[in-house]
């Protein structure tokens, strides 16, 4: 995938996430969270995973179990704090519907 499809995917997500976005903008955000969560994962890029994890749920997503899963083990073995409280952060805002909460319980 060249540049410009991701930049379209980062237009979609933050025009999305505008106060005036329709319907439609916000499902195309939802959807570009994701995608750009799939891509992170798909390409080890953990870090950035719990980012996008994080994007995706203000984006309201229905974020796979998997992805939770994974983005929960990259967060516990990074040494930042900052990335463990954005994953966390993440969790909490999705509440019981968190399929992965290890990390979360243990904090």
């Amino acid at each position: 995938m060249s540049r410009q499809p991701i930049r379209d995917l980062k237009r979609s997500l933050s025009a999305g996430a505008l106060p005036g976005a329709g319907i439609e903008q916000r499902q195309l955000a939802r959807d570009a969270a994701l995608a750009l969560l799939e891509r992170s994962i798909g390409f080890g890029h953990a870090r950035l995973a719990v980012i996008r994890l994080s994007m995706a749920v203000q984006a309201g997503a229905d974020v796979p179990a998997t992805h939770w899963s994974y983005c929960e083990h990259a967060a516990a073995q990074s040494r930042d704090q900052d990335l463990q409280a954005l994953w966390l952060a993440a969790a909490a805002a999705v509440g019981s519907q968190t399929p992965a909460v290890g990390m979360a319980a243990a904090h």
